[in-house]
């Protein structure tokens, strides 16, 4: 039987050794299909990481390669007086700055800020420009190449410059420089209230005054948006887009009436020719609500011109010998201009410190009007240790008013030592010595009020004439305001109002009493009593035209290095009128004058002159159409350079009006002595503006004669 072949088919032969290609297909696709997959997937984790997890910092890189972030600083908030006059206003202004890349030919900039590559500068392009400049900017020419040259992105040349340099400058066409518009502080009415208003610097920051104890409502909130940067780098500020909309600073109404502060500096100054005194200041007040309506002192400043250009670009050790001595003279100068003696500088009382006394016995009924006390002949040894108290004149028995009106240092001290000494401390503390006012103005000072635990025998006595305490002018007056309102204290007011730049109400500040301290009994009796120390005592020379005031004098020494000065003295009046419902309060203080030094002598008739002005302008002081005065923008009121913020009037002349606005009018009519009488009326608040007057300008003027000021419409 034949077997049956069992042999396997034949593997199929391979062309002369070499792989088919459907062979090799299938052997090398799967490593293909992995390395077409680990690619996708690489590029897939980078676009993640790229879009994911780095796309924060590559949107950083790009944005600073062609962008670059402004800062928009906010318009400052306005400063008025109490009838909306223009005291700080802010307005645009254009300020030069440089792109020094432009004279860096070979400038390269990185991915990064830090990875800058400058290169050699181009001193010929940057002298050229600055040649041009130089005289335009009133600048050393060095100085405007070092700017031009400084590695820095962006430096400013000249900040917050007027229009006709900015034209003359865009004129020129000079590559790398370009404008940004800045808020500029400027103060129209100029050296007017500088030491309450203060100043603030190029960048915008209050300095002084009002300008810094409100700094964080008047600056605002800055803002920012993004510039464009071309491909070299340049900035280009072509669309404002905006990151931080900036917020516009709030606008204060102060307690200060212009008018009255030019009276008072005005007063001064005559005070200062006539009496030459280190210094004088002086305030006036509202009685009733605290509001402060004045104050000022000698000398005085201009805040739109701090210092003069000559000094701003040159270090000390560029000044010659007489221009540094002047440059030290004027940084002395201006020191003691910026300082606001009224709250700053303390001094003992002296006379003035009697009504005080007399008020406290009296309310605590230790004596009465028309009680007789015996002034010893002017000396008065009460302790045989003790050196002896003594008069200017030799009085012998006084009333209670007569201690007043003339003044008696040992009758006030037997009425002071008859309230029990912890009883007299309780009242000088209500009275407010020896703490703030609650007014929180910087360098404000509290004064000294020796502790009762501190009082030694003569404590008590020397205390009730005057010496051994001290305070600041501000304290004393609104101590004094006391006994001319019914017995209360007020907190000084000067701040009324806040706004936001829309005019919109913020905040008010209301009269605030900070305590009764002598019965409204007690208060009326003193007014009366002290009628006569301008009637028959030592103020004669602080009687008004037109009302009755009261009042006291005050003469005390200067305590200096321990020891009392017999010929250095600070002389003062404070008085109140009208007297029978007073309005106005009054404090006039010369520091250190020269020949009189009583203080009813030299300062009783700068209150009669600052009385005297106030009462003609208050005539006349709601004449206008105010509640059209408040609606007019402060951007409209004339700038420092305008012949309406500089008065120049010729007293016993009719001053020129025509044509001025209806509040400079008044102004200089009632400081020439007249009396303002307003005929018409405007018929917007844009046509406060003089159209005719009577008598004509030049003629003789007599003290309280009318002067017709007519305005209308146009």
């Amino acid at each position: 039987m034949a077997l049956l072949s069992t042999t396997s088919p034949k593997t199929p032969r391979r062309l002369l050794g070499r792989p088919e290609v459907q062979d090799l297909a299938l052997s090398r696709l799967p490593y293909l299909w992995w390395l077409v997959m680990a690619w996708a997937v690489a590029i897939f984790l980078r676009l993640i990481w790229l879009q994911g997890v780095q796309h924060k910092r590559y949107q950083r890189q790009a944005e600073q390669q062609h962008t670059t972030t402004v800062e928009v600083p906010p318009i400052r908030g306005e400063v008025r007086d109490r009838r909306g006059e223009a005291l700080a206003i802010s307005l645009r202004s254009d300020s030069l700055f440089c792109d020094p890349r432009t004279f860096y030919p070979n400038y390269h900039h990185g991915r990064g800020e830090s990875e800058r590559s400058w290169g050699t500068p181009d001193r010929k392009a940057a002298d050229s420009v600055a040649i041009k400049l130089a005289p335009i900017l009133e600048m050393p020419k060095s100085l405007i190449v070092e700017r031009l040259l400084r590695q820095k992105p962006f430096v400013y040349l000249e900040r917050q410059l007027p229009a006709s340099k900015v034209a003359a400058i865009k004129a020129l066409d000079l590559e790398g420089l370009d404008f940004i518009q800045e808020s500029q502080r400027m103060y129209p009415r100029g050296s007017l209230a500088s030491q309450i208003i203060g100043f603030t610097n190029i960048d915008g920051m209050g300095q002084l005054g009002i300008e810094q104890t409100y700094e964080s409502m008047l600056s605002g909130r800055k803002g920012a948006y993004v510039a464009a940067r071309d491909a070299r780098g340049h900035v280009r500020l072509m669309q404002e887009r905006y990151t931080q909309v900036p917020v516009n600073g709030s606008t204060l109404q102060l307690s200060i009436d212009s008018t009255i502060q030019h009276i008072v500096e005005d007063s001064l100054e005559e005070a200062v020719r006539l009496s030459r005194p280190t210094t004088a200041y002086a305030i006036v007040v509202d009685p009733n609500t605290g509001e402060i309506l004045a104050m000022a002192g000698t000398p005085r400043f201009d805040p739109n011109h701090v210092l003069p250009k000559k000094f701003r670009y040159r270090g000390r050790n560029e000044l010659s010998g007489a221009e540094l001595a002047e440059y030290d003279r004027e940084i002395e100068r201006q020191k003691a201009a910026r300082k606001v003696h009224p709250m700053e500088d303390v001094y003992e009382p002296g006379s003035t410190m009697k009504i005080f006394t007399a008020a406290l016995a009296l309310e605590e009924r230790k004596v009465h009007l028309g009680e007789q006390i015996d002034c010893m002949g002017g000396r008065w040894q009460y302790s045989p240790k003790i050196p002896p108290i003594t008069d200017t004149h030799k009085h012998g028995v006084l009333t209670f008013e007569e201690i007043l009106w003339q003044s008696s240092n040992i009758g006030a001290a037997k009425m002071g030592i008859r309230v029990a000494p912890a009883t007299h401390y309780q009242y000088l503390r209500k009275f407010g010595f020896g703490e703030p006012t609650g007014l929180n103005f910087p360098g404000e000072s509290a004064g000294r009020l020796p502790s009762r635990d501190q009082w030694s025998v003569p404590t008590q006595y020397t205390l009730s004439y005057g010496y051994g305490l001290n305070g600041t002018p501000l304290q004393v007056l609104m101590a004094g305001c006391v006994l001319a309102n019914g017995g209360k204290l007020m907190k000084p007011i000067l701040v009324q109002k806040v706004y936001n730049d829309q005019g919109a109400l913020l905040k008010e500040n209301k009269p605030e009493i900070r305590g009764q301290v002598i019965s409204e009994e007690t208060s009326a009796l003193m007014r009366e009593a002290l009628k006569g120390v301008i009637t028959q005592g030592t103020g004669r020379k602080a009687k008004l035209d037109q009302v009755e005031a009261f009042g006291k004098t005050g003469t005390s020494r200067k305590l200096i290095n321990g020891q009392y000065e017999m010929r250095r003295h600070y002389a003062s009046f404070m008085g109140f009128f009208p007297a029978e419902k007073p309005e106005f309060g009054v404090l006039v203080m010369l520091d250190d004058p020269a020949g009189d030094v009583d203080g009813g002598g030299v300062a009783a008739p700068v209150f009669k002159r600052i009385g005297d002005a106030i009462l003609r302008y208050r005539q006349t002081g709601d004449s206008g159409d105010r509640a059209a005065d408040l609606k007019l923008s402060l951007r409209d009121w004339p700038t420092s350079e305008s012949d309406e913020a500089v008065v120049h009037v010729e007293e016993g002349r009719v001053p020129d009006v025509r044509g001025l606005s209806l509040k400079a009018a008044l102004q200089r009519v009632v400081l020439v002595g007249g009396t303002p009488k307003v005929e018409g009326r405007p018929n917007s608040a844009r046509a406060l503006r003089v159209t005719g007057q009577s008598p004509e300008p030049g003629s003789e003027l007599q003290r309280g004669q009318t002067i017709v000021v007519r305005v209308g419409g146009g």
